[in-house]
């Protein structure tokens, strides 16, 4: 298979039309329904849709007591996700473990992946990835957290697999931190109200190459275990993101805060009462990847 994501440019060239357009079966073209899909996505989803039709691919995938199962085809997994249908977190865990590298390493499951987290990347990139990198990134970044991804992620893939795309997006490589000088999980997570650093775990190696990787593995645990909500996680990388932008501590907050209609003191309430949460967790998340 393949080692590198298939660009949403050259997948787009697939021959996939969408309802009403006229499929044409001379040419072997089956219709699909992209109306559920925002504009943007419907390249890809086109062709995505077009070759799990045409191979057979979904029922093959759809074995008795599989969470493919419950879905005749991915435009109908599609939008019971969109729908908030508890079942396609594992419907994404399967498909994850069908296109990682070491699961089923096909790529055809893995752009599968990223289409079923469609309005988790439209997040990412409009939100809080903004003036960092185009949604193609996001996309990009996605495929690859599949591909690289163990096949065994279970229900919590979707927010694993988003929050992975994240990291490898913040990366100084990457453009979001390289301008700034470095960003330590210290300096990030130190209360605003803190004179000093009065740690009792340092979680940052400042010889470390990539600073935010303790982070976001941080986050991504304590998203798992139930320390923080993904709300909290969001609040933290819009307050960094405008940090890395260049804006000091407080203004961060207040430009945060009017994003979400809330006072400045708010947002860093909330921030200290996230952050003291990952703090007394430390140990136990030490512990866990020990």
């Amino acid at each position: 298979m393949s080692t590198t994501h298939p660009s949403c440019t050259s997948v787009a060239q697939t021959p996939a039309p969408c309802r009403g357009v006229g499929a044409d079966p001379a040419l072997g073209l089956v219709e699909v329904d992209l109306s559920q899909f925002k504009a943007p996505w419907r390249p890809l989803a086109a062709a995505v849709l077009h070759t799990l039709r045409s191979s057979g691919k979904w029922a093959v995938w759809s074995t008795p007591g599989s969470a493919l199962s419950h879905f005749a085809s991915l435009e109908e997994a599609c939008a019971a996700h969109e729908r908030g249908d508890a079942r396609c977190y594992q419907v994404v865990a399967e498909l994850a473990a069908l296109g990682a590298r070491r699961g089923g390493d096909d790529d055809d499951a893995a752009l599968a992946v990223v289409l079923m987290l469609a309005r988790g990347i439209d997040k990412l990139a409009t939100r809080l990835l903004r003036d960092v990198c185009e949604i193609d990134h996001v996309n990009t970044a996605v495929w690859e957290e599949v591909k690289a991804a163990e096949p065994q992620l279970g229900a919590r893939a979707a927010q694993y697999l988003l929050q992975r795309a994240r990291q490898r997006l913040c990366r100084p490589a990457s453009g979001m931190v390289s301008r700034v000088e470095s960003i330590s999980l210290e300096h990030y997570t130190e209360p605003a109200t803190s004179g000093g650093h009065d740690w009792s775990i340092d979680l940052a190696d400042p010889q470390v190459e990539d600073p935010l990787g303790d982070l976001v593995d941080l986050l991504a645990w304590a998203t798992g275990v139930g320390v923080i909500d993904a709300a909290e996680v969001d609040l933290l990388i819009e307050l960094l993101a405008e940090e890395t932008a260049g804006l000091a501590r407080e203004e961060a907050q207040r430009v945060v805060g009017e994003r979400h209609g809330v006072a400045m003191r708010t947002v860093r309430r909330r921030r200290d009462a996230t952050t003291a949460r990952l703090r007394d967790a430390a140990p136990a998340y030490l512990a866990a990847i020990a």
